[in-house]
């Protein structure tokens, strides 16, 4: 597996991704009407090309996306030591190493580019997810009591942060 910046040329894999991901119905995401079309990847990818900000893809031997992680930096002065990230795998890569491998590329990047502190939020029901993030270094910071509204029912979205010295 290979982690790196994504490209342009990642634009249709990152769709397959996103399509294979949204057909699975997992209710420890949130749902989309419609998945994203090469043009709104591509905007995506550029969007995310910004000092603040990163968007990285985990590859298959294949070249094929089996996991991605985007980091928003924050826009506010007071604030801009800081981000959110966002973070998904592939069914069948889920369990192997992807997720901690993005993780470690945000790691590695964020102190030259200035961020000192990364947000997430990630539904208590994602207990693979927590332990993942919390093995990382993210601690416990809120809990928003029946944020989401699921198939399964309501869930709490936990708050975790980590901070750099």
């Amino acid at each position: 597996m290979l982690v790196r910046d994504a490209a342009r040329s990642d634009a249709a894999s990152l769709c397959a991704f996103a399509v294979a991901l949204f057909e699975e119905r997992l209710p420890v995401l949130y749902t989309r009407n419609a998945p994203p079309t090469v043009d709104q990847q591509i905007a995506f990818i550029d969007e995310m090309a910004t000092p603040r900000s990163k968007l990285f893809v985990a590859m298959s031997p294949d070249a094929r996306v089996i996991g991605m992680l985007d980091f928003h930096g924050e826009q506010r002065a007071e604030a801009a030591h800081g981000g959110q990230l966002g973070m998904s795998v592939a069914h069948g890569f889920r369990g192997c190493g992807v997720g901690r491998r993005l993780l470690e590329a945000l790691f590695a990047w964020a102190p030259d580019a200035g961020i000192s502190r990364i947000e997430l939020q990630v539904f208590a029901t994602n207990a693979i997810a927590v332990g993942l993030y919390e093995g990382c270094g993210f601690e416990h910071e809120g809990r928003r009591r029946k944020a989401v509204r699921t198939v399964l029912g309501d869930v709490d979205v936990l708050l975790m942060g980590k901070l750099f010295d």
